[in-house]
């Protein structure tokens, strides 16, 4: 049997012309505008002055947008015009907070009714204003998260899934059509508030010799002094039998329902303020629940305020077990959050003295040649030495706008392949693969109806040390080269880079 393959277009930029994007177009355009103005202002002058008069702009707006460089601290070369909204970003972060967030929630204590004072729910550096409100999902408590800043409402249900990696081939084909239905059945209602889905896959800190540890101390125990040889010999011979991995995997869906009037309206139906948005995503989460079993996916069960809790702590801080879901929303984050280093975010909990080194990568391109449905298995299961979380973000949109939105890029693609052969210019044969992707993608949205989607991906790694992270990004970035994908570290933006690998669906435009 032949192996399906999957096929993704190649990612072009929305300027009008060229493949700049319409900023970068903009600069260049004033840069010219600037050089042909300055040199009619100055035309009465010698020949050599208005000569500089005219180049000199226009030179400017190129190093601005054509010259790559890399500033002290970090890895990746950028041009001037893409690191100056990055630059500016950072420079507000230290400005806010000095480089250090401190949490406040130790300070603030408690109320006499056991729940923290408002001055105790705060969010570190890179993470909106949220709110949490209880909800109720098929008898479940489930916790909904309002993000007013950014205009979204999310909540997330925990999976049980071995992941595609632990599939054959024809199971693997099956699983991705079932979950194509399920993002058309969100994708293809217009009115349904419910268009951001998000998969994350967390590896956490796991210790495969813990067994053999409590085994060692089980013997030196005075309880198990009197125990009869054979017994502690049936016992050894059990755990050397007995299977254990260096790693431990959780799943999470999360929905992602912009704010808009008819998610307010049936709010408004449900409940007053906030219990009523609540009661309506809990109702969305209800469907989601079915259509994951639909799609095969056994739903564990949806976040309540312990388990969000425990999710969120446990990517700042590993060391704290995920299942331990006894922690409050006050203590969801960790006690400080340095953003003051470019290439990483260091967190440290309250009562320890070691800190925590993080850095999350962008996906920058999908595969541009075919690729089988568990493309994405050197990354989510080939790297058992690297605590990591990859988030999987999917906007839909209903069939026939994502019909329009191809027809576009497959116009873009075209003209600039007749381009490049008018120029005499050697055409890059995976700009040919990925030409044909985008019009066979196009073939097969037409003649399905399914909806469409834009797909972003985030890797976040974590380790103890900066030097643990320095090798653990080179085994990340060649694991992501297995996978067919290239891959950006985010420095001088870790913060908020981090906070798209958390159950919140961001980081997609």
């Amino acid at each position: 049997m032949s192996t399906r393959t999957y096929q993704f277009g190649k990612h072009r930029p929305t300027g009008l012309v060229g493949r700049r994007d319409l900023g970068e177009q903009v600069v260049l355009g004033c840069g010219a505008g600037g050089g042909i103005l300055l040199a009619f202002l100055l035309s009465g002058a010698p020949a050599v002055l208005a000569a500089i008069a005219l180049l000199l702009p226009l030179v400017l707006a190129l190093v601005v947008v054509y010259a790559p460089y890399r500033p002290k601290g970090t890895s990746q070369r950028r041009t001037i015009y893409h690191w100056w909204r990055i630059k500016r970003y950072h420079r507000s972060a230290l400005a806010r907070t000095g480089g250090v967030w401190v949490s406040p929630a130790v300070e603030a204590g408690m109320r006499g009714d056991g729940t923290p004072p408002d001055a105790a729910l705060a969010e570190p550096e890179g993470v909106a204003g949220m709110t949490w409100v209880p909800a109720t999902v098929r008898g479940q408590q489930a916790i909904v998260v309002l993000q007013p800043e950014a205009g979204c409402v999310t909540a997330t249900l925990e999976v049980a899934s071995p992941g595609l990696g632990g599939k054959e081939v024809a199971e693997q084909v099956v699983a991705l059509e079932r979950w194509g239905e399920l993002l058309d059945a969100f994708g293809n209602t217009e009115e349904h508030p419910v268009k951001r889905i998000q998969v994350l896959a967390r590896q956490m800190k796991s210790d495969p010799y813990a067994h053999q540890r409590f085994v060692a101390q089980r013997d030196e125990s005075a309880a198990t002094a009197s125990a009869p040889q054979w017994l502690k010999e049936s016992y050894n011979t059990l755990a050397d039998a007995v299977s254990t991995s260096a790693e431990e995997h959780r799943y999470y869906i999360t929905a992602h329902a912009t704010f808009t009037r008819d998610l307010a309206a049936d709010g408004a139906a449900r409940g007053e303020g906030d219990d009523g948005v609540a009661a309506a995503m809990a109702a969305y989460m209800e469907e989601l629940w079915a259509r994951c079993e639909d799609a095969d996916l056994s739903v564990i069960a949806p976040l309540d305020e312990g388990r969000m809790a425990a999710l969120i702590r446990n990517g700042y801080d590993p060391d704290h077990a995920i299942w331990d879901t006894d922690l409050p929303q006050a203590h969801a984050f960790p006690r400080n959050v340095d953003v003051r280093d470019g290439a990483f975010v260091a967190t440290r909990a309250a009562g320890s003295t070691q800190s925590w080194f993080h850095a999350t990568a962008a996906v920058v391109s999908w595969p541009t040649t075919p690729v089988g449905p568990d493309f994405l298995s050197p990354l989510l299961i080939g790297m058992p030495d690297v605590i990591r979380t990859v988030a999987i973000t999917q906007a839909l949109e209903p069939n026939d706008k994502a019909v329009e939105r191809m027809l576009a890029e497959d116009t873009n693609n075209q003209a600039e392949l007749h381009r490049d052969r008018q120029r005499g210019k050697n055409v890059d044969p995976r700009d040919l693969i990925a030409a044909s992707a985008t019009g066979s993608r196009g073939m097969a949205l037409a003649s399905s109806g399914a909806a469409g989607c834009a797909v972003v991906g985030y890797i976040t790694i974590s380790t103890r040390s900066a030097a643990e992270l320095e090798k653990a990004k080179r085994t990340t970035s060649s694991r992501a080269r297995n996978a067919h994908l290239r891959i950006e570290w985010l420095d001088l933006e870790h913060a908020r880079a981090f906070a798209t690998t958390l159950p919140f669906a961001g980081g997609i435009k």
